[in-house]
C-alpha cells in the first residue's frame, strides 16, 4: 500500500463486527505487496489476530500498563517496517487517550511513521460519533470508515469508505480456521475450500484487496491539504 513505513491500526468501538478479520485481511494484502508487516494483537489473552501469524504477531495486553509500554515500545524501537495493531473495542478509547497522553503519534512522526486508522462504525449512532472522536486526532495521516455489511453502519457513505462484503455463514466460518490462509487462497491453494465457497471468496477477496490498494492516493491527497 505504502512505501513508507506505516502503522495502520484496526479499531472500532463495538464488538463482533469484523475488525480482526479487517486486520487479517489488512496483514495478508501487505504480505501480498512484498511488505513485512508486524502484527500487535492487543486482545489477551484469546490473541485472535495472533492465531493467523503466530511468527510475526506480539500478544500486548493493552489492559495492563506493561502491554501499554510493550506495544508502544515494539514500534517505536524498531522503525523502518510496517505494523498492523489490532485494538479490541474495549481498549479502543483507551488506546487513542494513552496514545495522546504519551506523545506516542508524535514520536512515530519523528522516526519516519504514517498513521492510518481504520474505524468500523456499526449500525448505531453512537459508532458514529465515536468514529467522529478519533478522527479529530492530530498526526493520523488517514482516518478510514468501515462498513462491515453483515452488520451495517451508521457513517454515510463517502469517497475513501472500505466496504466489507457480507459472506454467508457457513464460509466466514470455514475461513475463520486458524489454519487457514487467505493469502495462500489468493496464491492458488484452497486449502480443502469446498468447491461451492471458492468463487464467493475469490471476489470477496479481489473486492476488499482492491479497495485497498485504492487507499494510497488518498493519503497523498490528505497529505497535501
Amino acid at each position: 500500500m505504502a512505501n513508507t513505513p506505516t502503522v495502520y491500526i484496526t479499531a472500532s468501538d463495538q464488538h463482533r463486527n469484523g475488525k480482526t478479520l479487517l486486520a487479517r485481511l489488512l496483514a495478508d494484502y501487505l504480505l501480498l505487496d512484498g511488505r513485512d508487516p508486524f502484527m500487535i494483537d492487543t486482545d489477551a489473552p484469546e490473541g485472535p489476530l495472533r492465531s493467523f501469524f503466530p511468527g510475526r504477531t506480539a500478544l500486548a495486553d493493552f489492559a495492563a500498563m506493561p502491554g501499554q509500554m510493550k506495544l508502544f515500545d515494539t514500534i517505536i524501537a524498531s522503525p523502518g517496517r510496517d505494523y498492523v495493531v489490532d485494538l479490541p473495542a474495549r481498549h479502543t478509547e483507551g488506546f487513542f487517550k494513552a496514545a495522546e497522553e504519551l506523545g506516542f503519534f508524535d514520536e512515530l512522526k519523528k522516526i519516519g511513521f504514517r498513521i492510518i486508522v481504520f474505524y468500523v462504525v456499526d449500525r448505531h449512532a453512537a459508532s458514529l460519533r465515536a468514529a467522529k472522536e478519533i478522527q479529530k486526532f492530530p498526526n493520523i495521516d488517514l482516518f478510514v470508515p468501515v462498513e462491515n455489511q453483515h452488520v451495517g453502519s451508521y457513517w454515510p457513505k463517502t469517497e475513501g469508505d472500505l466496504v466489507i462484503p457480507a459472506l454467508p455463514p457457513k464460509l466466514a466460518i470455514a475461513i475463520s480456521d486458524k489454519r487457514f490462509s487467505l493469502r495462500s487462497f489468493v496464491l492458488g491453494d484452497v486449502q480443502q475450500l469446498p468447491a461451492e465457497f471458492q468463487t464467493e471468496l475469490s471476489n470477496f477477496l479481489f473486492e476488499v484487496l482492491s479497495n485497498l490498494s485504492n487507499l494510497e492516493p488518498l493519503v497523498t491527497l490528505q497529505n497535501l491539504k
